[in-house]
């Protein structure tokens, strides 16, 4: 540890340490069994019914996410679903028509009848929705009014639906079809009684009587269904003059969103046609009788003799009737306008002139004729389908491109030195992060790795080598290894030891004072350069020994 030093010691154990953690991780998930995905999107408290059945019988499972995930290892998810199926797992966290089938009607009221049978209807349309792509979770409120004492009919059923798309936006046809489909399933509901709402509190459809037009997204999606089918339009016709590449087309469509319905009835007194004729024809006829004499005795008595004289009387009538019934002409005429009318348009195109290249990279830009720009109005004006009594628009102009590439003379011009863009400083950092932990590893983990192998490789070439001299250090001794390493004299009576680097070591580095404290004295330098002169042959002869070793 002394030679390697604290912190080179620390950073190898955690490096250790980290990489058998990594490994022992590895390890693990490798022999772990492998899990699979048994449900999601699962409601927090079935979430909890079928952990506790699962639990009941023995099977592992890991739950994910906040608690609505789980999964079983792989060989055991059909077994698992098998088991919840039994048990009426999962319902999808609500109530279909198994409600009936978990209750009694025996004692039941018929209040407590109709609220299960809505509950069942809400709960099988809410599980039908979230069968459906791009809905995560659904919700169905039914308003179904019933028939009260004293009035003619019941009230029109309504309906709401909030639907989860987790961050998806639906399109107008899939919000119409939800509608339809709710409405086909309830008696006397219709789609326009139908509200939606996403899990954003966002309206996609509301249930109104006058909801006859579009809204929200369809409304959207039709306009620019509508504007990008002008634009693609406007933009072949025009390329297809000019060049590709050569024009920008961009359309602004005003549409009416509303649905309109007109009804006529018009009377034509001159168009009179005849309905029915009757005729009728009456003869009547009347004879009456008379007497020509005066008031006598024997006129006025009954079964009496008449008067001489009297005369008869008779009147006849003939009456012919015919009848003859008109019937004006009538027109009834219902006229529906859908919803998504053009009711302006607004075009603006933009058409690049001509370039041709020249010599030394240079172009030349060329203005189109006044003629030719007269053809692409021409062309964009039948391609919008210009009305001018809805007061369209449109501008056709020439102007040259401010391509990328192009100089202001037209020569190509080099791309900017510090036109970096957000992912290339990102790129960069990345870069730069990599770099400095790179250099760290290197120096302070490598480096003295390497450092520390190569001195414990030459410690057995640089051991110290004992010298021992006897009689007040007259004569001596060469003990251990002289290869590089140092040279210490003993003396038997002096009793100070001395320290001599040997051949090829530096007398810095092989001789440090705080190490040999209390051992080696400034004063041993002395005793051995005198020893030296007391003893030339000896000193030569172990010089010598040492050159020869090494």
């Amino acid at each position: 540890m002394q030679r390697f030093g604290l912190g080179r010691v620390i950073a190898v154990l955690g490096a250790a340490a980290g990489a058998i953690a990594v490994l022992v991780g590895v390890m693990m998930h490798v022999g772990g069994e492998p899990q699979s995905l048994l449900y999601s999107n699962l409601d927090l408290k079935e979430a909890s019914s079928i952990t506790a059945a699962l639990a009941g019988a023995g099977i592992k499972y890991e739950t994910k996410g906040d608690g609505s995930v789980i999964t079983v290892p792989r060989d055991q998810v059909g077994t698992a679903r098998l088991l919840l199926a039994s048990k009426g797992l999962p319902t999808s966290g609500s109530v279909g028509y198994e409600i009936f089938d978990n209750t009694s009607a025996l004692g039941q009221t018929d209040f407590v009848q109709n609220l299960n049978k809505q509950r069942a209807l809400e709960g099988e349309l809410a599980r039908t929705i979230r069968s459906l792509k791009g809905v995560t979770s659904a919700r169905v409120h039914l308003v179904l009014p019933k028939r009260q004492l004293f009035e003619e009919e019941a009230g029109a059923p309504t309906a709401s639906i909030v639907v989860g798309t987790a961050g998806r936006d639906l399109s107008g046809d899939q919000v119409r079809a939800l509608r339809n489909l709710v409405a086909s399933s309830v008696p006397n509901l219709k789609p326009d009684k139908v509200t939606v709402v996403d899990e954003n509190n966002k309206l996609l459809a509301a249930g109104s009587d006058d909801d006859g037009g579009l809204t929200g997204a369809g409304a959207s999606e039709r306009k620019t269904a509508t504007e990008e089918r002008l634009r693609k339009a406007i933009k072949d016709v025009v390329e297809g003059v000019v060049g590709p590449g050569k024009a920008r087309v961009q359309v602004t469509a005003d549409l009416d969103m509303s649905r309109v319905t007109t009804q006529e009835k018009k009377y034509d007194p001159d168009g009179q046609v005849v309905l029915s004729t009757s005729t009728g024809a009456e003869k009547s006829s009347e004879n009456s009788s008379g007497s020509n004499g005066g008031a006598t005795a024997a006129n006025n008595i009954p079964g009496g003799a008449g008067a001489s004289g009297s005369s008869s009387q008779g009147n006849s009538n003939d009456k012919n009737q015919e009848t003859t019934n008109y019937v004006v002409s009538e027109t009834t005429k219902t006229e529906i306008v859908e919803p998504g009318a053009v009711k302006r348009l607004s075009v603006a195109v933009a058409v690049d002139g001509i370039t041709t290249p020249g010599k030394g990279g240079k172009t030349t830009y060329t203005p189109r004729s006044a003629e030719e720009m007269k053809h692409i109005e021409d062309l964009v004006r039948s391609a919008m389908g210009y009305d001018e009594t809805r007061k369209d628009q449109f501008n056709v102009v020439n102007v040259r491109f401010n391509r990328e590439g192009d100089g202001v003379d037209g020569t190509a011009a080099k791309p900017p030195l510090f036109d970096f863009t957000k992912d290339d400083i990102m790129r960069g950092v990345e870069i730069l992060i990599a770099g400095v932990v790179g250099i760290l590893l290197i120096f302070f983990v490598l480096r003295p790795i390497m450092k520390g192998a190569g001195n414990a490789a030459g410690g057995g070439a640089g051991a110290p080598m004992l010298v021992a001299g006897g009689g007040g250090g007259g004569a001596t001794a060469l003990a251990g290894q002289v290869s590089g390493g140092q040279l210490a004299f003993a003396g038997a009576a002096g009793g100070d030891a001395l320290a001599l680097a040997g051949p090829g070591g530096d007398m810095d580095q092989r001789i440090d004072i705080a190490k040999i404290e209390g051992q080696v004295k400034l004063s041993s330098v002395k005793k051995v350069a005198d020893f030296v002169d007391k003893h030339p042959d000896e000193s030569v002869s172990i010089l010598r020994s040492w050159l020869h070793e090494s």
